[in-house]
């Protein structure tokens, strides 16, 4: 397990090299970079070598995995990424996962992207049946990417870590293998497209735009149509406010624009949303309007309302100069894709 190499599409996840050690020695020296793992803080170059070293033979004995995060194109270290083996079970193992990385390439998804990666790994390739991980409430950052990864949080200890002179609330958060298979069943998800948009699209009632303080709501909204497609847990009240600011990963990966989430409302309640964004402005093809999620509160649906919040974002699409739109759905969700289908989208 001590040659291990993956890839994704920008990263190169592979065992630490001698080559690494300036740049390991600049991210473990951080203090502040490092400051919620003030434990492994080095303070000079032979400690971050002796370090490194603990690294790759920790690697050889077969109770971690410990990575390299470096960029595909230059072979570079940027950060570091693995797991512990924890516990050996009758039916896989559990692990304890961790990541840190330079200063100059976070807000990036680079870790995220790893992240997502090495829990692959871990369940498809290493016997893994569950993969914890936690940190220091006051840590939003690495609380954002356990959630974008697709951990869950499952404990809050109050004042159960000593950090920095004073007892300090801690979260768990934990992915189980069944979930994570939830997630990464892919085969049946597939692009849909509308080729050319109307000039003008109808639609009942009011068009509403959802504000910053409604995010909780749109989250619940989300979270009602849980395992409607395959892998869907909904999202949380984080991943709707970056939504609105277009910083939610996805949209960076796009460079999109004119990020939105429209709303369907009844006696001032949210029932529900549609997450949408412009992107391709470049493309010879013109602009697109992505429906990233078209969510309706069960008891609420076959009432029209999600017809209605389609036609309302394709409208908000042809406003904002898009000439395309695009989703990406489960085949299994028989009712959304015939919902798409009714309206001209074409399976790709």
């Amino acid at each position: 397990m001590c040659n291990i190499k993956l890839e994704t599409n920008r990263l190169i996840l592979r065992p630490y090299e001698e080559k690494d050690l300036p740049e390991y020695h600049r991210l473990m020296s951080d203090k502040e970079n490092m400051y919620f793992m003030d434990g492994l803080i080095t303070n000079t170059l032979e400690e971050s070598r002796k370090s490194l070293i603990e690294a790759v033979e920790l690697n050889k004995t077969g109770k971690a995995r410990r990575f390299c995060v470096a960029l595909k194109e230059t072979d570079k270290l940027v950060g570091g990424l693995g797991y512990d083996i924890k516990t050996e079970t009758p039916v896989g193992k559990i692990g304890g996962m961790g990541w840190f990385i330079l200063t100059e390439y976070q807000n990036q998804g680079y870790i995220t992207e790893a992240a997502k990666k090495l829990l692959e790994f871990a369940f498809l390739h290493d016997n893994c049946i569950r993969i914890e991980t936690g940190c220091i409430k006051d840590n939003i950052p690495s609380q954002k990417v356990m959630i974008k990864a697709g951990f869950r949080k499952e404990a809050e200890k109050i004042k159960g870590q000593w950090h920095d002179g004073q007892m300090k609330d801690r979260l768990g958060f934990a992915i189980n293998k069944d979930e994570y298979m939830l997630i990464f069943d892919d085969d049946n998800y597939h692009d849909f497209w509308l080729r050319e948009l109307l000039p003008e699209y109808k639609f009942s009632g009011n068009f509403e735009l959802l504000r910053e303080d409604e995010c909780p709501d749109a989250s619940a909204v989300s979270i009602s149509c849980k395992g409607q497609s395959r892998g869907f847990l909904g999202e949380s009240e984080e991943w709707f406010k970056e939504w609105l600011k277009g910083e939610e990963s996805g949209q960076k990966d796009v460079n999109a624009t004119d990020s939105a989430v429209i709303v369907h409302k009844i006696n001032d309640k949210i029932v529900g949303i549609s997450c949408t964004c412009i992107y391709g402005h470049t493309n010879e093809k013109g602009a697109a309007v992505w429906v990233r999620m078209l969510a309706v509160m069960p008891e609420y649906q076959n009432q029209g309302i999600g017809c209605n919040l389609l036609l309302q974002t394709l409208q908000y699409g042809v406003e904002h100069g898009a000439k395309r739109a695009f989703l990406h759905v489960d085949l299994e969700n028989k009712n959304a894709v015939k919902l798409y289908e009714s309206i001209g989208f074409i399976r790709e």
